[in-house]
């Protein structure tokens, strides 16, 4: 069961924060996905927050690194295989699968520049989805100018999550599309969570004045939505958020694992698989953008506690998912977010 929460279940400073949000346009949306051992919670500023559907961005890739583990399990394929063992890539040395889910393959925010870089320059982020004339071809040809070039390290990228789509057709013979739908709605249990809706039943875009920016559009053979395609509501982002508090299937725990060689002296982020966390932290976390949607996660397994949120805001507030989602966080472990007139026990 849900609760719905009020705005005066928070103290002042959330307040202004999600105030100050909502404050740049009347077509601003937000909503709140609070959960606290086994209890889940939400606040949004409409009517039927529950209804309302969000592009979740780049989320979407930790849901693909649960995917791709349980192909693995399904297929007993070692995560140290190198992707020229599934693709048909020229001769030469190419990351892992393993490099890949962990965004240790050294590929940068913009690669490959020859697909994102002229299409932010010819309308930007917000206006067009970047990727949307890619396919497996595409990919491929992207990857094997590539030979060689891959670094250790951490390096966030939409790329890896890409290929590793492209990898799993190969293993399984299956469309990508199909793989993570089915996954999301049957293994999850996020039962509205898809890729694609009609326009009329979307949340409605965020504006300013009568400028709209267009919905991303994504179609089914593209590999980059294994890396941004999905659309959700709260109810499955908190639905998906107990799975990674109360669920020990091996795809699940298997992700949470701290990976060594993402770890840097001049940074506290280091990731585990799909999934980034802090150094001397037991939180899971990711956000994600694609137009004017927004979001962000936050999960500790260790103390049973879970934040979402997901934003609709065109303009310079749209960046303030992620901070409102560490204070939120943060509200809820120390217990002061009021639930019902009592603090979270």
């Amino acid at each position: 069961m849900i609760e719905y929460l009020s705005l005066s279940a928070f103290r002042p400073k959330v307040q202004n924060c999600i105030n100050g949000y909502l404050s740049l346009s009347e077509h601003q949306s937000l909503v709140i996905g609070l959960y606290s051992k086994g209890k889940m919670f939400v606040f949004g500023n409409r009517e039927a927050p529950m209804k309302e559907m969000y592009d979740i961005g780049s989320v979407s890739k930790t849901v693909t690194a649960h995917l791709f583990l349980k192909i693995a399990q399904d297929y007993s394929i070692d995560l140290n295989r190198r992707v020229s063992d599934f693709i048909d890539l020229p001769r030469g040395e190419y990351p892992t699968l393993y490099q890949l889910l962990t965004h240790t393959a050294g590929y940068g925010h913009l690669t490959p520049a020859e697909i994102t870089v002229p299409s932010l320059l010819s309308h930007g982020y917000s206006r067009k989805n970047i990727y949307s004339s890619c396919t497996a071809d595409t990919v491929i040809k992207c990857l094997a100018k590539r030979e060689g070039k891959a670094a250790h390290g951490y390096s966030y990228s939409d790329f890896p999550f890409a290929i590793l789509a492209v990898v799993s057709e190969k293993i399984t013979g299956r469309s990508f599309a199909d793989m993570i739908e089915e996954f999301v709605q049957n293994d999850l249990g996020m039962k509205s969570t898809v890729i694609s809706l009609p326009e009329d039943t979307r949340t409605p875009i965020a504006a300013l004045g009568k400028r709209k920016i267009d919905f991303w559009r994504w179609d089914r053979d593209n590999p980059y939505i294994a890396g941004g395609g999905l659309i959700s509501s709260v109810e499955d982002m908190l639905i998906y958020i107990a799975v990674q508090i109360e669920s020990e299937r091996p795809y699940v725990t298997g992700a949470h694992v701290l990976c060594e060689s993402s770890l840097s002296e001049k940074r506290d982020i280091a990731t585990c698989i799909g999934w980034h966390t802090y150094k001397k932290s037991n939180q899971l976390w990711h956000v994600g953008g694609v137009g004017t949607f927004r979001s962000s996660v936050i999960v500790n397994r260790e103390k049973r506690l879970g934040v979402v949120v997901l934003g609709n805001s065109k303009g310079r507030t749209s960046a303030n998912v992620h901070y409102l989602t560490k204070m939120l966080y943060s509200e809820i472990k120390i217990k002061k977010i009021q639930l019902k007139s009592a603090e979270i026990q």
